[in-house]
């Protein structure tokens, strides 16, 4: 009698027990040694939703082999899934290999192995492109943001807006303006007309320019890829902050005309917008417009961060595990509701 077919399934399908054949893109190694001075690797695999670990002690058959797998590379693996509560869903390797072009007949797409954004590029770049045009009145900051967004379409659409921490995947930046831009355009309506006796009063359109632009050194203090993004060399000893102010300087020269105080104080909010010196602030925010754009930054990053938490754990606790960016404090998940309760999201601007 024949031995049934492993199932070929999505990592994120695959259930406690389970044989499967998938598709994942390896993530990261980690090496390390026992209490007993025995060196395993921890190697995480993941697809679109979930990333799994799959522990290689010092005994395993693959263990040898585990030296020359490549990090951002999908293979094809063959695993017996087991749910551990403390650890989550873990991998056993049974089999291992590089996925091909030829595994595309399989149901092999690498792009179903990387998150990313669940907003179409296209849809997020015309919403923040519709309030440039509705806030940003000012013709050379309309001309200079434009220009910026236009010049580096591609990585903006690609680029995660972090190694790690929040929006780290592949679209993260692009969405992460956006959301701030929705943010941000709820605030200066409100703040412009709550301090309507300001003079000069607050500059809406400077505060979205800061909000398009706070960030986008990041396309060269970090090289996409679709994995997990690294730093460039030039990334890692300057950094993003000082990079997008230079990167804007240099765009702003190009525009005739363009008036040095409101580059002056858009450069001000773009190195002012980690908010505090030990979050790796050149300056603290000395404005109206740099305060609310730091303040802005700081809680979409951590709303992400928070949401993502909550959506990756995968154990029966109540809590999360511990949040490194929110002072190692864990999240209560919550009472789930049952299927078919929870309404649509409504659409979003």
């Amino acid at each position: 009698m024949t031995a049934p077919a492993i199932v070929v399934s999505k990592l994120s399908d695959v259930v406690d027990g389970q044989e499967a054949v998938c598709y994942a893109a390896l993530v990261k190694k980690t090496r390390g040694v026992t209490k007993a001075n025995q060196p395993f690797i921890k190697c995480l695999f993941r697809d679109k939703r979930v990333a799994y670990e799959a522990p290689l002690w010092h005994d395993h058959r693959y263990f040898p082999e585990a030296a020359s797998w490549v990090e951002g590379l999908a293979y094809r693996i063959q695993i017996r899934a087991s749910f551990n509560i403390r650890f989550g869903m873990q991998l056993e390797l049974l089999g291992i290999r590089p996925a091909t072009d030829e595994d595309v007949a399989d149901g092999y797409d690498f792009y179903d192995l990387v998150e990313s954004s669940r907003y179409s590029p296209q849809s997020l770049i015309d919403s923040i492109r519709h309030r440039v045009e509705k806030y940003i009145q000012d013709p050379h900051l309309k001309q200079l943001v434009l220009k910026i967004m236009d010049d580096h379409d591609d990585l903006l659409r690609k680029m995660p807006a972090a190694q790690k921490m929040h929006h780290d995947y592949t679209g993260g930046l692009l969405e992460h303006v956006w959301s701030m831009s929705r943010v941000g355009a709820l605030l200066i309506e409100h703040y412009g007309d709550y301090y309507d006796s300001l003079n000069p009063p607050l500059d809406k359109g400077l505060v979205l320019a800061a909000i398009i632009l706070h960030d986008i050194g990041k396309l060269r203090e970090l090289k996409y890829h679709p994995v997990e993004a690294r730093y460039t060399k030039e990334g890692q000893l300057v950094g993003h902050i000082l990079m997008g102010r230079d990167l804007v300087r240099e765009t702003a020269r190009t525009i005739d005309g363009f008036p040095e105080e409101t580059l002056l104080l858009l450069e001000h909010a773009i190195l002012a917008h980690h908010g505090r010196r030990e979050f790796g602030a050149p300056v603290l925010p000395q404005t109206f417009e740099a305060l609310l754009v730091s303040f802005i930054d700081d809680l979409d990053a951590k709303m992400n961060i928070v949401a993502r938490e909550r959506q990756r754990s995968q154990t029966e606790e109540e809590f999360t595990d511990r949040v490194f960016a929110l002072d190692n404090r864990r999240i209560y998940k919550g009472i789930p509701l049952e299927p078919g309760t929870d309404e649509d999201p409504s659409a979003y601007g």
